[in-house]
Formats: structure tokens, sequence, C-alpha cells
């Protein structure tokens, strides 16, 4: 029997979440995926000191795919990594002799905002300048405005690259209608400070009326539970990783918060969580960072300038913000994030 044809995706930390649209693609031409890491060395220390047998054998698997590539030629790799990091140097001698496809959310290419600002040298925008323009085969952005700004900045034709955004997870295509608690608020993901955690907390404290409900996991978290325990109207759900789970949860909540902090090297450059809950027909509500000003429109949802989370969700609630209209209209709007739509905008890779 014939081998199936692998198309590789290559990533610094594991993103399965990001490929549902290729996954979708590949079993419809037969092609199969594997996940490979490149930060192998950190990862394997890692596992040691922990004891983590696990996590050793998959960087050992790792390690061996990169050297494999060495002795190899044109096998479809689909990379992911931060904008003008200057590992991709020693990953170009790796991938010099592959197919490489580059896969990126960062907005803004003219090199003044990005992660690893501390670390350039004009030799590694060099590299990164003959990588986008030469090597890649193809470009995915998830976002429009992460495309035009590569066209921009690069000498790249349009046909060398294609937005293709973020995909549903098939549990997400269906919604059943559940009874909506009244002036509720949902956040889900990472409990951390740079979430926003702090002002949800105390805007739920000083108003009864409305219930915040937090899922997820992190350093806030013995607050969050501290909270919960004094005000009734703060529910504290743990995380919640069956999907089918969640579903019920977003449908049961009227609005969904995202309260993410942009800071010198990062800001929400799409926001899964946001079209999970619109597919719910929970109407988003998140800041006005490149990726949800591209999720977002006001048919069924809010977006606030950076600091004005408080009079926002003040004014949502004492207006009773919810609306029918506006549930339908997410669940409309979260269709284009199906599987079946994005996979075809992953079709360059297989041509």
């Amino acid at each position: 029997m014939k081998e199936k044809e692998t198309l590789f995706v290559l990533h610094k930390n594991g993103a399965n979440s990001h490929y549902y649209g290729l996954a979708h693609l590949a079993a419809q031409h037969d092609l199969q995926i594997k996940y490979r890491e490149f930060s192998v060395f950190s990862k394997f220390y890692k596992g040691l000191l922990k004891g983590n047998i696990s996590l050793v054998k998959k960087q050992v698997v790792n390690a061996f795919f990169l050297l494999g590539l060495l002795f190899s030629s044109h096998k479809k790799i689909v990379l992911g990594i931060a904008p003008f990091d200057p590992k991709l140097k020693y990953l170009l001698f790796f991938l010099h002799r592959q197919d490489v496809y580059y896969h990126t959310s960062w907005t803004c290419w003219d090199k003044s905002f990005h992660p690893k600002k501390k670390k350039n040298t004009p030799a590694v925008f060099s590299n990164w300048d003959y990588f986008l323009e030469n090597k890649s085969s193809h470009i995915f952005t998830v976002t429009q405005k992460s495309k035009q700004s590569i066209l921009e900045n690069y000498r790249i034709s349009s046909e060398k690259i294609s937005a293709v955004h973020h995909s549903l997870h098939p549990t997400f295509n269906s919604y059943t209608p559940l009874s909506r608690i009244p002036k509720s608020f949902l956040y889900v993901g990472r409990l951390t400070t740079d979430k926003g955690i702090e002002e949800l907390l105390a805007f739920a404290m000083k108003n009864s009326s409305v219930t915040l409900t937090l899922i997820g996991e992190g350093k806030e978290e013995a607050r969050i539970i501290k909270y919960a325990k004094q005000y009734k109207n703060i529910i504290f759900k743990g995380y919640i990783s069956n999907k089918e789970a969640l579903k019920k949860v977003f449908a049961t909540h009227e609005f969904l918060l995202l309260n993410s902090k942009k800071t010198a090297t990062w800001e929400e450059l799409f926001g899964l969580i946001l079209i999970e809950a619109m597919s719910q027909g929970t109407i988003p509500i998140a800041p006005s960072h490149s990726g949800p000003k591209e999720i977002i429109s006001p048919s069924f949802g809010h977006l606030f300038d950076e600091g004005e989370i408080t009079a926002t969700l003040a004014k949502i609630s004492s207006e009773d913000g919810f609306t029918i209209e506006k549930s339908q209209n997410a669940i409309l709007a979260s269709h284009q994030y199906h599987v079946s739509e994005i996979s075809k905008k992953w079709k360059p890779i297989i041509s």
C-alpha cells in the first residue's frame, strides 16, 4: 500500500487548535498531518528536570525529525514562528531543502512592534527578508490585516499570500438554544493579570445585578476562588476541556468577555474564544486590538478602547444590551469560521 503523503506542522510549542481547517483539507485529499516542535533542547531539559518521560520522548522524536530534514527534500512543512525570531537562522539550516509554508497571526510587519525587539540585529532582519521573499513557498496569515502589512513591507506577490482565519472545532458547528442567565458575563481563558481579570472582578463586586462566570486556570485562581465565596454573583467553574460542556456554558450566558492588555511586544491577534462564543449566540465584548477588530461587528458585538472595559460593561448592563437579533447575527457570523469554509483557503498548500 502506498504511504500517505504527509504535511508537517512545525512550531515552537504545539498549536493543533490552529489547524482544524488544514486537517479538514488534508482528510479530503487523503493526506496526513504530523505536528512537530523545534524548541527541542529547552523542553528536553525541562522533561529531565521534572521527570516527565513523555516530554523527553517527544523531544527525541522532534530531534530525529529535524535531523532527518538534512537527508531529505521537498517535504511540505507549515512553519509557525514568532516574527523576527533569531532562531529562524538555525531553522533555515534544517529547512533549506524543504518546501516551507509560513503561517503567522502577526499584524505589524514594519519592524516597529513585535515580540523579539531586544534580540534584533540587521542580520536577523536580513534572514527574515530572505525567508519571506524567497524561501517561503506560500504565506498564510490569520487576518487580512496581517496579509496587507506583509504586502506593504516586503517584495511579495499577492498570489503568494493568503488570509486564512483560525477555524472552529466541529463541535461548535451546531447550536442548541438554552435558557440564558439574565445580565450574565462569561470569561474563558488564562487567569492572569494580563487578561484583565482584576477589572472584571471589580465590576462584578460593585454590580450585584450581573453574573460573572470565570473558566480557566492560572495565577489569579486563588483570588477568584476567594471572591466567588464572598460574592454570590461571581461563579468559578475551574478549567473545562470538554467542548460539549463548554458549548452549554456559552449558550447559557449572554456575553463573552475578553479584556486582554496590549504590551510593548504583544496584542490580541485573533481570539478563538470569540468565535466559539459567537457560534452559540453569545455576544462578544473585546478590546480594539487587531484580531478582535477583524472578527467583531457592531451588529453582534462590542469593541472598547483599552481601559474602557468598566464603562463599557456598565453601559451594556444598564441598557440590557443582549438582544435575540444580535445573538442570531453572532451565530450567522460564526459560520464563516466552520472548517468546511476555512479549509478552502488552505488549498495553495496542496497545489
